[in-house]
Order: structure tokens, then sequence, then C-alpha cells
């Protein structure tokens, strides 16, 4: 990361909430706006945002493959401004890989801190953890120091840092119930509140990618009225 934070917002007309703007540059970060995520691919070459604010409708212009390419795009935070938290737009946000959503009518204060916060992260994991280690279970091993997973046969499973942040925390506490305000604490730095989905939609991104039935899930489990354990 560099050491002026670099901020590329996504806005049509590239109409950014001025007040937001002035945040992040008064924060001491290089920011620009684009109109869409193709404008930002075309600029690739010439950009490397660390932090990316995605504020439009999901789909996105160009559609879902264009948010897609993007992520792939840029070693970069992204963070979706969506109408409601509980929202298609955020829910697809999530399931596409954002680290974070949030409401668009929120305070930008905040949106300003949650970048913050998530820039933090990602240095923070770009140095890598005081004690990485291997952690199995089922066959799986999870890298804390690579950020990597593998499946019982060796093959390697991409992982969103979402996804990861919330394997590795259910991963530490084998056998134990997590609420999902313990587990959005350690994924995102925030309450949960009742309304949110980030959680339900990460669990159900793990499953999958860990071949779990969706409808007698095995490895995470759902304790209802409680929160998600991973079976020792």
């Amino acid at each position: 990361m560099s050491a002026k934070p670099v901020v590329l917002v996504i806005a049509p007309q590239r109409a950014a909430d001025p007040d937001l703007l002035a945040l992040f540059r008064s924060g001491g970060m290089s920011v620009s706006t684009v109109a869409g995520p193709d404008e930002a691919l075309r600029q690739r070459n010439g950009s490397h945002p660390d932090l990316i604010v995605f504020d439009t409708e999901m789909p996105p212009p160009g559609g879902m493959e264009a948010f897609q390419a993007l992520r792939d795009a840029y070693h970069a935070g992204l963070i979706v401004l969506c109408r409601n938290a509980d929202s298609l737009a955020c829910i697809l946000g999530l399931e596409m890989g954002a680290d974070d959503v949030v409401e668009r009518s929120r305070d930008p204060r905040e949106i300003f801190v949650r970048g913050k916060r998530l820039l933090a992260r990602l240095e923070e994991a770009q140095a890598g953890p005081s004690s990485p280690r291997m952690v199995a279970f089922a066959g799986w091993h999870l890298d804390t120091g690579r950020h990597g997973l593998t499946d019982p046969n060796g093959r390697p499973v991409r992982l969103t840092r979402g996804e990861f942040a919330l394997l590795a925390a259910l991963a530490a506490s084998p056998g134990q119930v997590l609420s999902r305000d313990a587990l959005l604490d350690h994924v995102s730095h925030r309450e949960w509140a009742p309304t949110d989905r980030t959680i339900d939609v990460l669990v159900n991104r793990l499953r999958r990618k860990l071949g779990e039935d969706p409808r007698d899930p095995r490895l995470i489990v759902t304790v209802h009225g409680v929160g998600y354990m991973l079976q020792a």
C-alpha cells in the first residue's frame, strides 16, 4: 500500500458525494472519480487504488461481469454503497466479493471511517499475522499466513477477504458457537444489526466453496437464534 492511500470512487456521471470526497482528502488520501466500472478498467494501467467505493445501483452498468472484472483487476478494498442494508444491491455486492456494504444514506463520516478501517485491515493483512499457522478441519487446510485454503485433494480454493476472515474466525474456535455480531466484528469491525445480511451471505458462499449441501450443512452449522459453528 502506498504512503498516501489512493481512493477510487465510482459514481454515475462522477456525481459522488462531495462531503465524502472531502473527508477522504482531508484524511490524507488521493481521490479520483469515474462514471462506471468500464471507465475504471480502461484506466487500470495508470491507476492503482488501495480502496474502491462503488456508488451505483447493482447490477452495475456493464453488468455483473464488469463488477467481477473490476474486483479481479485491482488488489484493492471494495465498499459498495446501496439504498438499504437488506436490499438486492447489498446482497449482490456481497455475493460478488465486496469487503463491506453501506447504506448510501449513512453519514459520510461513517463511510469514511469504515473505509479507513478497511485500509488498516488490508495493510495488516499485507504485513501478515504475527503467528501464522495452518489450521486443519475435515481434510481442509487453512493457511493463515498466506490467506490460502486447500481442499482435501490439495487443490487451492480461492476465497475473498471476507470469506477468509469469516472462516479464520470459525476455525480459530472449532466446536464453539459464534454470534453474528462477533463474526461481523471480526470481518468488518462493526456491529451487527437485525437487517444486516453480511454474515449470512458470506456463510452461504463459504458453504458452496466447501462443497456443502445447503439443505444439510455438516461443516458450518447454523445454531438458530445464536449464530454459526465450525464442526470440530
